[in-house]
C-alpha cells in the first residue's frame, strides 16, 4: 500500500487496488523446468527393420559368408561388412589393399574378445571415402551395417576417434545425398551420440545443427531425426544450448502444425524436446499460430501422454506465455479451456503410489500456476465476463472434492475479482462469499483456505461489500486461523482479510469488538475476537504477519475517527471503552510499527495511529503505557528531533550522520543532508505526528504520567533539540526508568 495524502494531516488513502492472486502457499520457488535426464539415451532402429535396404543383396552375401541373421548386426558388423567390400571390390574395382579380409576377420575376432581396434576403423573410412566417390549403392549398405554396430555403446568412442563419425557427418550435412544415404547415416550419428559427450561435441560445431534440425522438414526423416536429436541432446546442456539457438522449438512446433503427422512412440521425445528447447527462447519471430498448434497437439494426444510428457508440453506453453501476444492468443481464442480440461482429465490418471500421486498433483499445479497468471490480466477480464460459461464452470468448481480444482477456481476468479463492479456482482449476485467462508470452515487443506483468503480479500475490498461478507459468523471464522501456528501463510493472510473488513466499516468492528461468549459468568465474555488477535502478535515470530496485525488496529483506529461524525458521542464512547477497556496491550503492534526501520511506510502508518490514539483518554492511556518502553521513547525522541541518541531510536533515514529536523537542506560539507525528497517529506510527517502524539497525551493524561516524564514531553513539544539536548532528554528518561 502507498501513501499519497499527508499522513499528519488525513489518514491513508484507503486501498482501492485488487491484487492478482498467485498460487498458494508453495512449498519451494518457481516451478523447476524439467529438462532432459533420462539415465540413457536409446539406440535408434535396426538395420534389419529398415524398408529401402537391398535386403536379398545382404541376404546372399550373408549366406556366402555363414552369417546368422538372427543374432544383432552390432555383433558381426565386421563379417557384414566384409560382404559388402567384396561385392564392391568384384564390381566396382574398389582398392581395398592387401589381406584385407583377414584384418576384417582378426578384428571381428578382437571384437568378440572385447578388443576395440580404432585402426581397422580408419581403414574402413578410407573404403567409403571410395565408395562414396562412386556413388555407390555399396556405401548405402556400409552406412547400414555400421549403423547398426554403432548400437553397441562399447564401439561409440572409437568410432568418433577414428574420424569415422566425422565422415558421416559429412554426409549428413550434404545438400546433394538421397535420403537411403541419410537415414542410415542420421542412424549412425544418433547412437554415436548416446551417452557420449565427446562425440555430441563434434555434433553441435557450429555448421551441424541447423542442418539436422533441417531434415524434421523432410517426410521421410523426420521421425529418425526426431530420435536423433534426442539422442544428442539427451542430459548434455551444451548440445541442447546448440539447438536451442538453432531454432529447434520452431522446427518441431512447425511440426505439430501438420495435420499428417503421427508422432506414436516418439511422442515422449517430442515432449521433452520442446520442452528444452523452448526455454530461454525470444519468442518474438514465432507465428501467431504456435500457441494453438502446441496446445492442440495436448488435447489431441492426451491419451497416450503419462504425467511426465504433459508436465513438459505445459512447460512448454509457459514459455510461450512469457509473451503477451500469445497471452492475448490464449484468452481470445478461447484456447484456456484446454488447459481446464488438462486438469479434469489429470484425474484419470491412475496413480500407483504416492510419488505417482505427486507427479499429478506437480502436474496440476503447473497448470494452476499459468491460469493464475493469465487470469491476472485485463485481456482476461474483458473476454470473460462474470456471466461467461468458463466463469460459470469455474463456480461449479468450488463445490468440487477436487481440491486443486478449487485452489484454481479461487485463484482465477479472484484474478476477475479485481474491479468493484465484478466484486459487487459476485457477493450480492452469486453470493460467492457465502460459499468461501463455508470452504474455510469445511477445509482442511490449508493450500485451498489460503486461495480462498486470497479470492475473499478482493471481494471484500468494496465498500458495500464489506457489511454483507462481515457478520459474527465470518469473524469467527477468520479468526479460527490464528491458533493454528503451522501455518504463518493461512494466519497473514486471514488477518489480512479481516484488515480489508474493517478499513471503513464500523459495523465490522463492533462484530470484532463482539465477546467470545454470550455468558457473562463464562472467562471467554471478556475476551473478544481482536483479543485472539492481540495474542497471535505475541506468539507469532512471523514480522509479516506482526505487520499485518499492526496494519490491522491502524485501520480501527482511522474507522473509528472516521465514524466518529456520524456516529451519536454514546456509541462511539462504547466502542472505545470496548476496545481499550478490554485490550490493554492494543498499542504493542503499533509500537512495533514505529521501532522496525525496514518499511518506512509502515512507520508512517503506525505513527499516525498513535496519535488517533492518543486523541482519547483512554486510548492516551494505552499509548503512555508503550512509551514506558525504552526502545519506544527513544524512537519518539529520534523522530521528533532528528538525532539518535546512544543506540536508541533508528536513524530516520539510510544516512549515518544525520543533521538535526530544522528544515534546512542545504548541500556541502560534512554535515550535508544526503536524503531524498520523499524521505525528508516522509519524515517531516512523522515528526507532525509524533508531536501531535505528545500534545494529546499532555492533554489526556493525569497521574498516568510521572511528572519527570511530562517535563521530557513537554521540552519535546518546545522545538529542535540539539543532539546534547537529546541526549540529555534520554539520559532524564533512563534515569527514571531504573529509579522505577
Amino acid at each position: 500500500m502507498a501513501f499519497t495524502d499527508d499522513v499528519c494531516a488525513v489518514s491513508p488513502a484507503s486501498e482501492k487496488e485488487h491484487p492478482p492472486l498467485s498460487s498458494p502457499i508453495q512449498s519451494g520457488s518457481e516451478v523447476a523446468t524439467p529438462g532432459i535426464n533420462r539415465s540413457t539415451s536409446p539406440s535408434i532402429s535396426s538395420v534389419d527393420k529398415d524398408p529401402h535396404v537391398n535386403q536379398n543383396f545382404l541376404a546372399r552375401a550373408f549366406e556366402r559368408l555363414k552369417i546368422q541373421q538372427h543374432l544383432p548386426m552390432a555383433e558381426q558388423m565386421f563379417a557384414a561388412l566384409e560382404a559388402v567390400f567384396q561385392h564392391a571390390a568384384q564390381t566396382q574395382h574398389v582398392e581395398l589393399g592387401p589381406r584385407w579380409q583377414e584384418r576384417l576377420r582378426q578384428a571381428d575376432e578382437d571384437s568378440r574378445r572385447g578388443t576395440r581396434d580404432v585402426e581397422i576403423l580408419r581403414w574402413i573410412r578410407t573404403v567409403l571415402d571410395q565408395l562414396r566417390h562412386l556413388d555407390s549403392a555399396d556405401l548405402v549398405h556400409s552406412m547400414n551395417i555400421l549403423a547398426d554396430g554403432s548400437r553397441d555403446a562399447s564401439w561409440r568412442s572409437p568410432l568418433g576417434q577414428s574420424s569415422l563419425l566425422e565422415f558421416v557427418l559429412d554426409v549428413s550435412t550434404s545438400p546433394d545425398e538421397i535420403n537411403d544415404l541419410l537415414r542410415p547415416a542420421l542412424r549412425f550419428i544418433g547412437n554415436a551420440c548416446a551417452d557420449n559427450d565427446v562425440n555430441r561435441e563434434m555434433v553441435i560445431s557450429p555448421e551441424y545443427p541447423p542442418v539436422i534440425i533441417g531434415h524434421l522438414h523432410d517426410n521421410e526423416l523426420k521421425n529418425i531425426t526426431i530420435s536423433v536429436i534426442y539422442n544428442i541432446c539427451n542430459n548434455y546442456d551444451r548440445a541442447q544450448h546448440a539447438f536451442r539457438e538453432n531454432g529447434l522449438c520452431p522446427a518441431l512446433i512447425g511440426l505439430l502444425e501438420d495435420p499428417d503427422f503421427q508422432p506414436g512412440p516418439l511422442l515422449p521425445n517430442i515432449c521433452t524436446l520442446l520442452d528444452f528447447s523452448s526455454q530461454q527462447t525470444d519468442f518474438s519471430q514465432y507465428p501467431e499460430s504456435s500457441l494453438q498448434a502446441l496446445l492442440q497437439f495436448m488435447q489431441e494426444q492426451k491419451q497416450d501422454l503419462d504425467p511426465s510428457d504433459m508436465l513438459q508440453l505445459i512447460s512448454t506453453a509457459k514459455a510461450f506465455l512469457q509473451q503477451p501476444r500469445f497471452q492475448m492468443q490464449l484468452i481470445e481464442q478461447r484456447l484456456v479451456k484446454i488447459l481446464l480440461d488438462t486438469i479434469v482429465y489429470s484425474y484419470t490418471y491412475e496413480a500407483d503410489g504416492l510419488e505417482a500421486e505427486e507427479e499429478l498433483s506437480f502436474l496440476r499445479s503447473s497448470i494452476i500456476r499459468l491460469l493464475s497468471d493469465v487470469s491476472a490480466t485485463t485481456v482476461f477480464a474483458d473476454n470473460y465476463p462474470v456471466e461467461s460459461l468458463m466463469v460459470d464452470s469455474l463456480v461449479h468448481w468450488l463445490s468440487s472434492p477436487r481440491e486443486q480444482m478449487r485452489i484454481c477456481s479461487c485463484l482465477m476468479l479472484g484474478n476477475l475479482a479485481r474491479s468493484d463492479t465484478v466484486c459487487l456482482n459476485m457477493v450480492r449476485g452469486l453470493r460467492l462469499h457465502e460459499r468461501l467462508l463455508q470452504i474455510m470452515r469445511d477445509q482442511t487443506n490449508m493450500q485451498v483456505v489460503y486461495a480462498a483468503l486470497g479470492f475473499l480479500r478482493n471481494l471484500a475490498l468494496p465498500a458495500e461489500n464489506k457489511a454483507m461478507i462481515g457478520t459474527l459468523q465470518s469473524m469467527e471464522t477468520i479468526s479460527s486461523f490464528w491458533s493454528l501456528d503451522l501455518n504463518t501463510q493461512v494466519q497473514h493472510a486471514s488477518v489480512s482479510l479481516l484488515r480489508q473488513l474493517l478499513n471503513g466499516c464500523i459495523g465490522n468492528v463492533r462484530w470484532l469488538l463482539e465477546s467470545l461468549s454470550p455468558d457473562p459468568d463464562s472467562p471467554a465474555h471478556e475476551k473478544t475476537h481482536l483479543s485472539l488477535l492481540l495474542l497471535l502478535f505475541g506468539r507469532t515470530d512471523d514480522v509479516s504477519t506482526k505487520v499485518e496485525i499492526g496494519r490491522t488496529v491502524a485501520t480501527i483506529c482511522r474507522c473509528i475517527a472516521t465514524s466518529s461524525q456520524g456516529l451519536p458521542r454514546d456509541s462511539i464512547s462504547a466502542i472505545l471503552h470496548r476496545l481499550y477497556g478490554m485490550h490493554a496491550d492494543i498499542a504493542r503492534p503499533l509500537a512495533m510499527m514505529i521501532t522496525q526501520s525496514r518499511f518506512p511506510i509502515i512507520r508512517s502508518e503506525g505513527w499516525f495511529a498513535l496519535a488517533l490514539m492518543a486523541r482519547s483518554t483512554e486510548g492516551s492511556a494505552a499509548v503512555s503505557e508503550v512509551l514506558q518502553q525504552m526502545e519506544v521513547f527513544g524512537v519518539l525522541v529520534t523522530t521528533i528531533t532528528g538525532q539518535s541518541i546512544n543506540g536508541h531510536g533508528s536513524p530516520p533515514s539510510r544516512s549515518t550522520q544525520q543533521r538535526p529536523n530544522t528544515g534546512n537542506t542545504s548541500s556541502g560539507g560534512s554535515g550535508s543532508d544526503t536524503r531524498s525528497e520523499q524521505e525528508r517529506e516522509m519524515q517531516a510527517k512523522d515528526r507532525e505526528n509524533a508531536l501531535v502524539l505528545v500534545n494529546e497525551l499532555l492533554k489526556n493524561t493525569g497521574d498516568e504520567v510521572s511528572v519527570i516524564r511530562r517535563s521530557i514531553l513537554e521540552d519535546l513539544m518546545r522545538g529542535p533539540q540539539s543532539p546534547e539536548g537529546a541526549l540529555e532528554l534520554m539520559t532524564r528518561a533512563e534515569s527514571e526508568d531504573r529509579a522505577e
